[in-house]
C-alpha cells in the first residue's frame, strides 16, 4: 500500500499545456515562418535561374562538339524561339536535327531583351562574335557568357 501511495504521491493532478501556452508557441512558430518565407522565395528563384544556366552551357557545349565532330555549322537556341525561328536565326538549311540543340529554361525564368537567343558555331567550333545569354527571374539576373572558342561562363549579377 505504501507504493501505490507512492506512486500517487508523485503524480501531478495538472499535466500538459494550458491553452494560452499553446497560442503563444504556434505565434512564434508563425513569426518564425513568415520571417524565413522571403528568403525560401529568393532561394527558390536562384535555383531555377542556375538550372537554366547549367542548362544553357551543356547546349553550348553540346553544339560546339557537334560542330567540331560534323566540321559543320551547328548551333544553340533558347527555348524562347519556336523550333521554325530557331533554325531560321541559324541559318541552317540541313533538316539534319543533330546540327540545332535547344535549352529549355526552367519555368518563370526569362531572357533579357539585351541578351542573345541563339549561338551558331563554325565547324571549327569557335563562334563569330563573344556572346552573352541574360536570364531574370523575380529580380535576379544570371549572365552566361560565351567567349570566341566556346567558353562557357556562368556567374550571378549583370554581363559586364
Amino acid at each position: 500500500m505504501s507504493c501505490a501511495r507512492a506512486k500517487f504521491h508523485f503524480a501531478h493532478p495538472r499535466s500538459g499545456f494550458t491553452l494560452f501556452e499553446l497560442i503563444v508557441t504556434i505565434s512564434i512558430i508563425a513569426i518564425i515562418a513568415v520571417m524565413a518565407a522571403p528568403s525560401f522565395a529568393s532561394m527558390y528563384s536562384k535555383q531555377k535561374l542556375e538550372s537554366s544556366a547549367r542548362e544553357i552551357a551543356i547546349k553550348i557545349s553540346e553544339a560546339r562538339a557537334q560542330a567540331v565532330t560534323l566540321r559543320s555549322t551547328t548551333g544553340m537556341c533558347l527555348s524562347s524561339l519556336s523550333e521554325a525561328s530557331c533554325i531560321t536565326a541559324l541559318g541552317i538549311t540541313d533538316p539534319n536535327k543533330n546540327k540545332v540543340f535547344v535549352a529549355h529554361l526552367e519555368k518563370g525564368v526569362t531572357v533579357d531583351s539585351r541578351s542573345e537567343t541563339h549561338l551558331i558555331f563554325r565547324n571549327n567550333g569557335s563562334i563569330a562574335a563573344a556572346s552573352n545569354f541574360i536570364l531574370l527571374r523575380n529580380g535576379l539576373s544570371y549572365c552566361i557568357a560565351v567567349g570566341l572558342t566556346g567558353d562557357t561562363r556562368i556567374r550571378e549579377g549583370a554581363c559586364t
